[in-house]
């Protein structure tokens, strides 16, 4: 369960601090459960809520709100429907049995096609890491946020380094929609003085993962300097999805994507190879 809550986390922090720091503008915190690993023998479908809260010294309110699909099947292939405020909704599959991720373009009937997500994702996580090699500030927020190794007792986990402490706590478990899950609670406090703030900054995330579907189901975090955001799973159906949902459709165009060090390939027509 600790791999891919760290995935999730890790993914989030980057985008936020770059909103904190004006470099991309305000951009708002969206949150993504990646799961590290194919889950076989455990499909469902759900509907995702991606909700945020941003209050500004003025009173004034700053509210986001993102809807998408996830669907899985028992080969741990997923498929993953988000909604955009103009056209059609954005479509990934990632299938682990081919090592591909497609992305579909709904409206001109096209996909992409490429490495495997788990690939991207270690990728991807290469690159944040350098990019917080080049900060001393988005290091000490990774501690904040992610914890270092330490030392459980009485079920929490205390973490300090110069004027940081960081706690985790295993909650208790409890049913959200219709799934058992167990919950981790995490708090980050910031000494006084440590970034230039007057007083201790304290940040909280909870996360419930459902150990049997092995995956996230309610993610709240509050951070006083960004605001709230809750990532949530309705409507979990535990039936196995239909088999098209991750297949591409007869009559779109693949168009084959390099990845990361390898060549560009070419553009075919058909469904790709089983």
């Amino acid at each position: 369960m600790r791999k891919f809550a760290v995935a999730f986390v890790s993914i989030c922090l980057v985008p936020t601090v770059y909103a904190q720091e004006g470099r991309r503008g305000a951009a708002p915190l969206v949150r993504l459960n990646v799961e590290s690993e194919a889950v076989k023998g455990a499909p469902y479908s759900a509907e995702v809520i991606n909700e945020s809260t941003q209050t500004l010294t003025d009173g004034n309110h700053i509210f986001h709100r993102g809807t998408s699909r996830v669907y899985r099947d028992s080969e741990g292939r997923t498929r993953r429907e988000e909604d955009r405020p103009s056209g059609s909704p954005a479509v990934t599959i990632s299938d682990p049995v081919a090592g591909t991720t497609l992305r579909l373009d709904v409206d001109n009937h096209t996909a992409q096609q490429g490495p495997g997500v788990l690939r991207l994702y270690n990728a991807t996580l290469g690159s944040y890491n350098a990019a917080l090699g080049q900060a001393d500030e988005l290091k000490r927020l990774t501690v904040l946020l992610n914890g270092q190794p330490g030392v459980f007792a009485g079920g929490s986990l205390a973490v300090a380094r110069g004027n940081e402490q960081s706690t985790e706590e295993r909650l208790a478990p409890r049913v959200i929609e219709g799934l058992r899950v167990e919950g981790l609670r995490r708090t980050a406090t910031i000494a006084a003085g440590a970034i230039g703030n007057e007083r201790p900054i304290v940040v909280t995330s909870e996360e419930w993962t459902s150990p049997e579907l092995k995956t996230l189901v309610l993610s709240e975090h509050s951070d006083p300097r960004t605001g709230t955001s809750t990532y949530k799973l309705v409507r979990v159906s535990r039936t196995e999805p239909a088999a098209s949902l991750f297949q591409v459709p007869p009559d779109y165009t693949i168009v084959q994507v390099a990845g990361r060090g390898e060549g560009r390939g070419g553009a075919r027509s058909g469904a790709p190879p089983r």
